[in-house]
């Protein structure tokens, strides 16, 4: 039974997708939910440390994201961002701004 039920697992986990891809499409949800409420269009970029990620996503993935001028370095808003095993975006959750850093955040939790 249990060699079975890996068999037909296999296939799933083969198709789930990269931690970075999740990154990806956090980071773009959060941003045009912050454009489409300053009416501007915005950009992002992630750390080199976020996007070094080989390991695959797992069923549902907790990713914590903060939001910087490009310029100050100030934080302009924080979220959570929840992601399935194919990086698609189910749901993203703005965070206070006197809460603590992401990365702070991702080892809290």
């Amino acid at each position: 039974m249990g060699c079975a039920v890996a068999i037909t697992l296999a296939p799933y986990s083969v198709k789930a997708a990269y931690l970075k891809d999740g990154l990806d499409a956090c980071a773009s949800a959060v941003v045009s939910d912050l454009a489409s409420s300053n009416g501007a269009p915005l950009n992002y970029s992630m750390s080199e440390d976020s996007r070094a990620s080989n390991s695959r996503l797992r069923v549902r993935e907790t990713i914590h994201l903060d939001v910087l001028d490009p310029q100050s370095q100030e934080i302009l808003a924080r979220a959570d961002c929840v992601v399935d095993s194919r990086a698609r975006v189910k749901k993203v959750v703005s965070v206070p701004l006197d809460e603590p850093d992401a990365a702070i955040r991702a080892v809290s939790q």
